[in-house]
């Protein structure tokens, strides 16, 4: 599939959904004409049969039911524009990610870990970052664990290519993700709202006993008696008031208890609605990825699906919610003790349900980082699913470039890292491309183990763990200087392999905080250690005697550079990789050039 014909599907998917916008426009003004008219020939009737004559009752009825009828498919025409219109949006977002902007979707700056051993060197997340071109989460859940395929690399090959498998079956979906993603946008699900469901799964059933069974069986039998004997003249109207009282006594006594149940619940119904709508989804999906298949399956037992049960809960809190009209609670409260029966029917429900509930909101949060990433795919079907490969720490590609930066601006270089006690020193002028570069690798590399697509002609790569130190700052609260900063991050990859991990270690500028000569030293002694230690990896430096390295362990060390071209009064830049140690250094050129006197 081209770029092109992708966002032709779009496209085509966009004008659809905008002709049924319309029809729903055009159809809920003729609801509303109907409404307005059946209201008016109901009042008008019975203001007829009020003058005497009582014929016209009947028609002041059925217009009063067929106003009633327009009402209830208004709201259900309401909901299906809502959800047309979320799907717009859905489109629209896409639409938008193919052309390179990705500004709709959020960045999850919420997960962000400065201390983390690659998020914040990586851009992971924030405004223009990796985490906001593969989301499309619509719940806090789904987000969560799109951050935590990013943030911990996967090892297990199988376990890569599983689910790259289901990433790119997925991918060539459109219209199951764009529903997918546009009833979660009409849910609205909150942070609080699972965090509420949760806590009233764990509460003490208090209901759900032989006594209260009793009086939801005995009340509605003895409410309909004194009803009927009431009418009948067997009982003063002093006794039917006690009849009227004892339920609402009994229902009272417990209202601070069902108050507390009911407000973890309260207006949740449209929530649960999609939400069980979403699930459905997931279980109905004609999708064979064994990634997939397996999610899938934790949401249908024999004669139990969550879709079906979570429709349930709706209803009976639907039913709680009734309580909410204090008229209709009294009511029903007389003639059924209406809230502790939906208290009993909710306690029947959280015992048999309470350990499904996590797990089928975890389906339901894979289910979205997965359509996350195939979203990324699908608008990206340029970018290659990458080999896993076992050639401990090597990773090689061709054409790759950085997936952040623009197809219209990006230059692509070829990476060879050759296994583990291998390095690249990459030296360069300022700002030729040599951090770029790194961050091209670990950005490339973090997703190639999250399993989706690579932004790379051909990429291959051995599983394992990521370490940066490309962007280290001092702080001032915790009292430490730049430099100590930057040890302190260097000495937890020599910790972490000195414990036998397996790293890919990518450096920038390594001891900038100290004089040239210790630099130099320091420099060499760290990645003479690193060597050792068997790690592999990048480290680029403007310090051109790190090259010289490559004497030293000749089959250790290969130099690349990235060189920066003066013509005159111009300095050009071409961002190619090429073999060798740079010529050409900027500084005094740049310094030149804005005045400074050398």
């Amino acid at each position: 599939m081209s770029k092109d014909y992708n966002r032709e599907q779009l496209e085509k998917l966009l004008i659809g959904a905008n002709h049924l916008r319309d029809r729903y426009n055009r159809q809920l003004r003729y609801f509303i004409y109907g409404r307005i008219a059946s209201f008016l020939f109901s009042a008008g009737f019975a203001i007829a049969a009020l003058s005497g004559a009582s014929v016209w009752w009947i028609p002041s009825v059925l217009f009063t039911v067929l106003f009633i009828v327009l009402v209830a498919f208004n709201e259900k025409l309401k909901s299906r524009q809502k959800l047309n219109l979320a799907y717009i949006q859905s489109v629209d977002g896409e639409l938008s990610a193919s052309g390179g902007n990705y500004q709709c979707f959020d960045g999850g700056i919420d997960f962000s870990e400065p201390s983390h051993p690659f998020a914040t060197d990586l851009d992971l997340f924030g405004e223009n970052s990796v985490f906001q071109l593969v989301n499309r989460c619509t719940t806090h859940a789904g987000m969560r664990i799109l951050a935590r395929w990013l943030l911990k690399p996967l090892h297990e090959k199988d376990e890569i290519l599983r689910r790259q498998e289901a990433v790119d079956e997925l991918s060539r979906h459109p219209e199951w993700r764009l529903r997918f993603r546009a009833l979660g946008l009409v849910a609205d699900e909150q942070k609080q709202d699972i965090e509420n469901l949760l806590s009233w799964l764990h509460t003490k059933p208090e209901f759900n006993k032989p006594v209260f069974r009793l009086a939801i069986t005995l009340t509605p039998i003895l409410s309909i008696a004194a009803v009927i004997a009431l009418s009948a003249g067997l009982i003063s109207i002093q006794v039917f008031m006690i009849f009227l009282l004892l339920p609402l006594i009994i229902t009272g006594f417990y209202t601070r208890l069902i108050n507390a149940r009911h407000a973890m619940l309260s207006r949740k119904v449209e929530l649960l609605e999609k939400v069980a709508a979403r699930f459905s989804m997931v279980e109905e999906a004609d999708l064979k990825s064994s990634f997939f298949a397996g999610i899938a399956s934790k949401l249908k037992t024999p004669g139990n699906k969550a879709s079906d049960q979570i429709s349930r809960l709706g209803r009976i809190t639907a039913s709680l919610d009734t309580r909410l009209n204090i008229l209709a609670g009294l009511a029903l409260n007389f003639l059924l003790l209406w809230d502790i029966r939906q208290m009993i029917r909710l306690e029947k429900w959280q015992q048999v349900h309470s350990t499904d509930f996590p797990v089928w909101f975890g389906v339901l949060a894979d289910a979205e980082a997965l359509s996350g990433l195939a979203s990324f795919a699908f608008v990206n079907p340029d970018f290659i699913f990458p080999d896993i490969h076992g050639e401990r720490l090597a990773i090689r590609a061709t054409e790759a470039g950085h997936p952040l930066i623009p197809a219209s601006a990006r230059v692509a270089n070829n990476i060879s890292v050759n296994g583990e006690g291998r390095f690249n020193i990459i030296t360069g002028a300022n700002m030729a491309g040599k951090s770029t570069y790194l961050r091209t690798i670990g950005v490339n590399m973090v997703l190639a183990l999250a399993g989706a697509p690579v932004c790379a002609k051909t990429f291959s790569c051995y599983p394992a763990d990521i370490f940066t130190s490309l962007r280290t700052t001092d702080s001032l609260s915790a009292n430490q200087s730049y430099f100590y900063a930057e040890l302190l991050r260097l000495k937890e990859i020599i910790d972490r392999l000195n414990r036998g991990e397996a790293l890919y270690v990518f450096l920038d500028e390594i001891l900038k905080g100290t004089n040239s000569a210790d630099k130099q030293a320091g420099s060499k002694a760290l990645l003479t250690q690193l060597i050792g230690l068997n790690a592999s990896g990048c480290i680029a430096t403007h310090d051109l005697e790190l090259g010289t390295l490559a004497k030293a362990f000749p089959e250790n060390v290969v130099n690349y550079s990235f060189e920066a071209d003066i013509s005159g009064d111009e300095l050009h830049f071409n961002y190619k990789l090429k073999p060798g140690i740079a010529r050409n250094m900027n500084a005094t050129f740049l310094m030149k050039k804005m005045g400074i006197t050398l």
